[in-house]
C-alpha cells in the first residue's frame, strides 16, 4: 500500500502536472469511494480551479477555491492523468475533467479509498476535521521523545503494531516499520512496554531519515503500489530487510525471517533483532549497597553489567589515557597508568571538572553497555550504575532499583572503606545526587540498613515480580 513518501511522491507529481487546473465535470462511478451526497460533491468541485495539494500522514489534500478535498488512497489508491477521449477502464471510479481536455482518474481496486470535501482552505482548520484531527505527529518531523515514550511504554502490544496506529505517530507503515526497527535492533514483535526511552529515541530518530531518504527515492515500487504518474519509485533499493525472506542479513550474514504481527507480514534479523529483554538498573548513593546487590544478583545467576568495571576498563585504553591527559593535565598519568586516587581528589571537590570527566567518559560507557545488551540472550540484564539518572542511564532501563540506607551508615561504611575522615566522607556523598531524590525517581527501594537476610528478601520480592513481567 502507499505509505508516506508514496504519497508525499504523488502529492509533489501532482501538484507540477495538475496545478491551476479547473474541473468542469466530475464522474463518480463507485459511490462508496465519496463520503456524502455524490451530488453534493460534484456541484461543490464543478467549476473549481485547483490551488494547492498538500499533505499530512497518508492523506492528500486538494485545495479548491473555497474548499478542500481530503483523499486517502488506502490499500491500492492510485491517481492517473489521461486524456478525456482515453477509454475508462476497469477500477477507475472517481474522474476529474478539467478544461484543458486532461482528466485526473482515480484507480483502486479494492475500492477501499475515500474522498470527502470539507468547506475550508486553511491548513490548519482543515487538520481539525476528524479524520486528521486523530493523527499522531508525522514520522518524518523531529518529535518528542518525551511524550512518544509516554505513549507507548504502557501498551502490552507487540511494537509493530504500535508503530502501525496512526494515532500514535503517523506516516509509517509496514514497508518502513520494519525497516525502521531493523536500524533501531529491536524485534517486531517485542512489548510497547518494554521499549525504552533510548530505543523510543532511536524508532524516532531512524523514522525520520528512512522517511526522509525514501521521500529523495520517490518512495517504494513493490507488489501492490506502483506508480501511477509517471515516477518510479527507487528506495526498493536500499531496503535492509523487508521482502528479504532467506537472504543475508546485511549486518551479520544472519538469514531474514519472516513472520506475521498484527495481520502484516514482517520481516527481520533474528540476530541483530532479538526478544527484548527486561533491563534493570541498579543505582544508589555511595556506600549504600549497590555492589552487594549486584554480587548477590550475580551469584544467583542474573547477568549485571557493572559500569564501574567498563569505566575501569576503558581507562586502561592509550587513547583514552591521552584524552584524560588532555583533559586534566600529565599528573593524573602515572607509568601509563591512571592515578585514580588523585583524580578522585580532583572531582571529588570540583563540579566542573567532575562533570568534564563525565562528559567524556559517560558516552564511552553508554556505548559499551548498550553493546553487551545487545550481544546478551539473557532475559534479565541488571546494570549496576552509581550515576544512573544524573548520566541518563536510565533511559535504557525498564526499571530501577535504589539501594538505600542511612546517611549514618554511609558516613560510616565509607570512611571504614576508604579510611578517610567524615569530613571527607560527606563530600564524596554530597558530589552525587540526594539519595531521597534517587528513591523517588526508582520503582523499587531497596532498604539496606539492616541484616543481609532482610536486604536478600526484598530483592528476592523484586526478582519474582521482574521474573513475572
Amino acid at each position: 500500500m502507499p505509505e508516506l513518501p508514496e504519497v508525499e511522491t504523488v502529492r509533489a507529481t501532482l501538484e507540477h502536472q495538475i496545478l491551476n487546473f479547473k474541473i468542469i465535470d466530475v464522474k463518480v462511478l463507485c459511490p462508496r469511494i465519496v463520503s456524502g451526497d455524490i451530488d453534493s460533491f460534484r456541484n461543490k468541485l464543478i467549476g473549481k480551479k485547483i490551488c494547492k495539494l498538500q499533505r499530512y500522514g497518508k492523506y492528500l489534500i486538494f485545495v479548491f477555491d473555497d474548499c478542500s478535498m481530503i483523499s486517502h488512497l488506502r490499500m491500492e489508491g492510485k491517481y492517473f492523468l489521461k486524456d478525456q477521449n482515453d477509454e475508462i477502464i476497469k477500477h477507475e471510479h472517481v474522474i476529474f475533467y478539467f478544461d484543458n481536455g486532461l482528466t485526473l482518474r482515480y484507480h483502486d481496486t479494492r475500492k477501499f479509498g475515500i474522498m470527502r470535501i470539507v468547506n475550508k482552505t486553511d491548513f490548519n482548520e482543515i487538520m481539525k476535521e476528524p479524520e486528521l484531527k486523530k493523527l499522531g505527529p508525522e514520522a518524518n518531523h523531529p518529535i518528542d521523545v518525551d511524550l512518544f515514550y509516554q505513549k507507548i511504554h504502557k501498551l502490552h502490544k507487540p511494537i509493530k503494531e504500535i508503530l502501525l496506529d496512526q494515532t500514535i505517530i503517523c506516516g509509517l507503515g509496514n514497508i518502513y516499520v520494519d525497516e525502521v526497527l531493523f536500524l533501531s535492533r529491536i524485534n517486531p514483535v517485542s512489548s510497547a512496554s518494554l521499549i525504552t526511552k533510548y530505543e523510543a529515541s532511536l524508532i524516532l530518530k531512524n523514522s525520520e531519515e528512512v522517511l526522509g531518504l525514501a521521500v529523495k527515492a520517490g518512495g517504494t515500487t513493490i507488489r501492490s503500489y506502483t506508480s501511477s504518474l509517471g515516477v518510479t519509485g527507487r528506495f526498493q533499493l536500499n531496503l535492509n530487510v523487508h521482502t528479504k525472506v532467506d537472504e543475508p542479513c546485511p549486518n551479520c550474514n544472519t538469514l531474514i525471517k519472516k513472520t506475521r504481527v498484527g495481520g502484516r507480514g514482517t520481516y527481520y534479523c533474528p540476530n541483530c533483532q532479538k526478544i527484548h529483554p527486561l533491563i534493570i538498573g541498579i543505582t544508589g548513593s555511595i556506600s549504600t549497597g549497590k555492589s552487594t546487590i549486584s554480587n548477590k544478583l550475580i551469584e544467583l545467576g542474573y547477568q549485571v553489567i557493572d559500569t564501574d568495571k567498563i569505566a575501569n576498563e576503558l581507562t586502561k585504553d592509550r587513547k583514552i589515557l591521552e584524552n584524560i591527559k588532555d583533559l586534566f593535565g600529565s599528573e593524573y598519568i602515572n607509568n601509563n597508568e591512571l592515578d585514580r586516587k588523585k583524580l578522585g581528589q580532583l572531582i571529588f571537590k570540583n563540579i566542573e571538572e567532575r562533570n568534564k570527566l563525565n562528559n567524556f567518559l559517560h558516552p564511552l560507557i553508554k556505548e559499551r553497555t548498550i553493546k553487551e545488551i545487545r550481544n546478551s540472550d539473557n532475559h534479565l540484564i541488571f546494570i549496576d550504575v552509581p550515576l544512573l539518572f544524573e548520566s541518563k542511564f536510565n533511559e535504557l532501563c525498564n526499571y530501577n532499583i535504589c539501594v538505600s540506607t542511612s546517611l549514618s551508615n554511609q558516613i560510616e561504611r565509607l570512611m571504614k572503606r576508604d579510611h578517610i575522615n567524615k569530613e571527607e566522607a560527606l563530600i564524596k556523598i554530597n558530589s552525587q545526587m540526594n539519595l531521597k531524590e534517587k528513591e523517588k525517581l526508582s520503582d523499587f527501594i531497596i532498604d539496606n540498613s539492616q541484616d543481609l537476610c532482610y536486604t536478600y528478601t526484598q530483592l528476592q520480592n523484586i526478582i519474582s515480580k521482574l521474573e513475572g513481567e
